[in-house]
């Protein structure tokens, strides 16, 4: 895959698509050396090319940074073997994705790690499958969905709309199940449902709103979303998942229009070295703005909690 960038054909792809083109899109690099970057995602940006967003993406930004602008060189991001077999955490290879190994929604900012080389992406694809990342979020969430709250419900593709996911009730109990994947011999286990595991903890809380921290074990889609959906509190600002007057009001207050969920901190070991890192975005100013609301108290804790930070 890292030698794709420059000029391999997708499945189903025209001759025009079969190129990522480096692209000149600003990126706020975070930590980088020569094995891995790791960016500070900002809203309104697909991770990696796909049907309808061939350009634009942050892999096109990333590999015009490796490019043209790195201190450390491109590694093979942007050269060597086309034949990469790597896969993503949920399993799926990576194809016209190079160095993702984890992915973040469009809407959704933060923390996001990119491979280099062949050998880090096995490792970070291997550390992110064996659950062995750390990854923290910060949302505001509609409601108050509680402290120290553990959620653990398996999240599938939903049977009618099919670009949503839900949670999968366990139909032989007739509750939601907790064991995952729940087997049918005729359907995958992404169709009826995958282990999802959510620790959920209110931050502040004003009556209506609430700064929430979301730890997650798994990384399946968009399951922050679905999971404070189902308990009652979506994030606020989330069009697919979301209550509707509250996203109007976010809107028209603010001229916010995306969910307020931010992928805050990671926690890795380095896939060479081995070295332990904490890896740290800040929030975005539009999103810290409505937690000043929520928690005026709090300016000083959170700018502790949410400050960018590497080792």
């Amino acid at each position: 895959s890292f030698g794709s960038l420059l000029g391999r054909r997708g499945v189903g792809m025209s001759s025009e698509e079969e190129v990522i083109r480096p692209q000149d899109i600003p990126i706020e690099v975070l930590y980088e050396d020569s094995d891995m970057i790791v960016v500070n995602k900002a809203a309104g940006i697909v991770v990696h090319p796909a049907a309808g967003n061939w350009e634009g993406t942050l892999v096109n930004a990333v590999a015009h940074h490796l490019m043209y602008k790195s201190e450390f060189g491109s590694g093979e991001f942007v050269g060597g073997s086309a034949d990469d077999d790597g896969k993503d955490e949920n399993g799926e290879a990576v194809g016209l994705r190079p160095g993702i190994v984890h992915r973040l929604d469009k809407g959704t900012t933060g923390v996001i790690v990119v491979a280099k080389t062949k050998a880090a992406l096995s490792a970070l694809s291997s550390a992110f499958a064996e659950r062995k990342v750390k990854k923290t979020y910060v949302t505001i969430a509609v409601g108050n969905p509680g402290e120290n709250v553990v959620i653990d419900k398996p999240i599938g593709r939903h049977p009618v709309y099919r670009q949503k996911m839900r949670v999968v009730p366990d139909p032989s109990k007739g509750r939601q199940a907790r064991v995952a994947p729940i087997f049918n011999k005729n359907k995958s286990a992404a169709q009826m449902g995958r282990r999802a595991l959510s620790f959920v903890n209110s931050l502040a809380f004003d009556g209506k709103l609430s700064v929430t921290e979301v730890r997650i074990e798994t990384g399946r889609t968009h399951q922050i979303r679905v999971h404070l959906q189902d308990r009652g509190c979506p994030v606020y600002g989330d069009d697919v998942y979301g209550i509707s007057d509250w996203n109007r009001k976010l809107t028209k207050q603010r001229g916010i229009m995306r969910p307020l969920l931010h992928a805050h901190r990671l926690e890795i070991d380095h896939p060479i070295t081995g070295e332990k890192m904490v890896l740290c975005a800040p929030m975005p100013d539009d999103m810290s703005k409505v937690a000043d609301i929520i928690w005026p108290t709090g300016r000083d804790e959170r700018s502790e909690l949410f400050s960018a930070h590497e080792q």
